[in-house]
């Protein structure tokens, strides 16, 4: 596999990628206001996204940067977008982090506005929103990249067991995140079989309560029932719209990082683990057989119009629970060309992130067996990406 750093700013270096040339993007752009990865001194730090005057600049600056990522991905492709919240604040030039104040202790360059940022009133530098409102980002980017032409597809939760603690006494803390998934059409390739969940019910089923025996509801064997209570259903169901995964700490020289269960999500839905046809780029498709499985001596009557055991009857599935219903199980057989093109050996997909950062979306896609390009403003952060991919994986990896 071949993971691809373009170091520069990402509106300089996307015009430069051939059109259609990517599957897929999972991407985490700087968030608003929030902290500067540049050092002191640098050419492009005043033009470093995320330092826009208002909440309003930096979502145009957004817009612009995905209208040409746009251009980039395949008709077919899949754009997958992490965006966090911040806070309207009082101090001149500066947003708050919606994690914990105190993270930012000993951070330098943390306060990103420019000077001449620095010289406007504080409502100017907040667009007008009073100090500690929610500015919604996500959702204003969300339905500002719609109106530019991208069909808003999915909000996903990113639900963090493990949040950043916060300290702040009159609101909840900030435990979630927004994903959204964004296309440009309305048909696309999206592997949903890739990120099935486990069928499990949030809730115990029934009320542990068991009867005592009454004629009606008596065998051989006594009273009939159970006061067993259960939540594993059984088989797999689709991937809801809530993730719960934890934060990844990482020791290197970033302040922020994706969690790779993330990235590796939106990887196994947005690409082909076959991998593509390598003249024109279409990716292979999976081809499912479902099948709904019923156990013998555990039939009541049901909705099922042929099961088992015959019309209108269902068992338990491989639970052997009749209260369960059947199981449905979704097998892989085999792998098809997304294109009429003579046949040839896939290549891998290709996966793209316009912030770089740290690498962690080339990480997963190498360890994936996709192919990744990385742009990355900070040629520091781009040295990180590099060693890391290199580092877990040295006799395979290829970064360039």
């Amino acid at each position: 596999m071949t993971t691809r750093i373009l170091n520069g700013d990402c509106r300089a270096v996307l015009p430069t990628l051939p059109a259609g040339s990517v599957h897929c993007v999972v991407t985490s752009p700087p968030y608003f206001g929030l902290r500067s990865y540049l050092p002191e001194g640098h050419p492009d730090k005043a033009l470093e996204i995320g330092s826009e005057a208002t909440p309003d600049a930096f979502v145009a600056a957004l817009v612009e940067v995905f209208r040409e990522v746009r251009r980039v991905l395949r008709d077919d492709g899949t754009l997958w977008l992490n965006i966090g919240d911040s806070y309207s604040t009082h101090a001149a030039g500066k947003v708050a982090d919606p994690m914990k104040k105190s993270t930012l202790a000993g951070v330098k360059n943390a306060t990103i506005a420019n000077r001449a940022a620095s010289e406007r009133t504080d409502a100017e530098k907040r667009g007008g929103i009073p100090e500690k409102n929610l500015l919604g980002i996500p959702w204003l980017l969300a339905f500002a990249l719609r109106a530019d032409g991208w069909y808003l597809r999915r909000d996903i939760i990113w639900s963090k067991p493990n949040p950043m603690p916060e300290s702040v006494e009159d609101r909840p803390s900030s435990a979630h995140e927004y994903l959204f998934l964004l296309t440009k059409r309305p048909s696309y390739f999206y592997d949903g079989t890739a990120i099935v969940e486990d069928a499990v019910s949030d809730h115990p089923s029934g009320n542990g309560f068991k009867r005592d025996a009454r004629l009606s509801y008596k065998d051989a064997n006594g009273a009939r029932g159970s006061d067993k209570q259960w939540s594993n259903v059984g088989g797999t169901r689709a991937s809801r719209s809530v993730w719960t995964i934890a934060t990844q700490p990482y020791s290197g020289a970033h302040f922020a990082t994706m969690a790779p269960k993330l990235a590796e999500r939106c990887i196994l839905a947005g690409t082909s683990e076959r991998g593509a046809c390598p003249a024109c780029g279409a990716p292979w498709r999976r081809l499912v057989a479902k099948e709904r499985t019923f156990e013998a001596n555990t039939v009541r009557a049901g909705n099922e119009p042929r099961g088992k055991h015959g019309d209108r009857h269902q068992g338990g599935g491989e639970t052997k629970d009749i209260r369960r219903g059947p199981v449905v199980h979704a097998t892989t057989t085999g792998w098809a060309p997304g294109c009429t093109c003579p046949e040839q050996p896939p290549v891998p997909c290709v996966v793209l992130d316009p912030f770089g950062g740290a690498g962690t979306t080339g990480l997963v896609a190498d360890r994936l067996q996709r192919d990744a390009v990385l742009i990355e403003l900070n040629p520091a952060s781009g040295d990180l990406a590099r060693n890391r991919v290199l580092a877990a994986a040295p006799l395979l990896a290829k970064v360039v």
